[in-house]
């Protein structure tokens, strides 16, 4: 076996890979937009215990069935809670909140994500319902402890 050239091939390998992960992160933030709403949150106190803290969204959907899916990272990209809000039950816009307990996190930076999903008749009255999906630009708000 013919060693000479290993690490060249390997560094170009990581070339390749690196170019890759660059092009599906610049897809996946291009995917993000505005224009079917957004979400908002302010930065706030990391106060002993837990609380909610209030985050604000508007949702503009393709049609009155709707779903918004909304999940909190904290400062070092950790799951910290997830919501969902309905058109059956829920306004298109207003507040909505997550459980922040100060024992379990970190201050500093959170990030909240979301995905809104709705649905439209298919084109023949026999067809399945067509699922449209579009990911909002995430919100970002600090919890300090003070």
């Amino acid at each position: 076996m013919d060693r000479t050239n290993a690490p060249g091939r390997r560094m170009s390998g990581l070339v390749v890979l690196a170019l890759a992960l660059l092009l599906m992160g610049s897809g996946a933030a291009a995917a993000w937009t505005t224009a079917y709403g957004h979400l908002r949150s302010r930065d706030g106190v990391l106060r002993p215990g837990c609380h909610p803290h209030h985050y604000h969204y508007v949702v503009k959907p393709g049609s009155p069935d709707w779903t918004l899916e909304t999940w909190l990272y904290d400062p070092r990209g950790r799951p910290r809670g997830a919501g969902d809000l309905y058109a059956d039950a829920d306004p298109a816009s207003g507040r909505a909140a997550f459980a922040v307990c100060r024992p379990t996190v970190v201050p500093g930076r959170f990030t909240i994500t979301a995905r809104l999903r709705w649905y439209t008749p298919g084109q023949l009255p026999t067809d399945p319902p067509v699922q449209h999906t579009r990911w909002f630009e995430p919100a970002h708000f600090r919890l300090s402890r003070r």
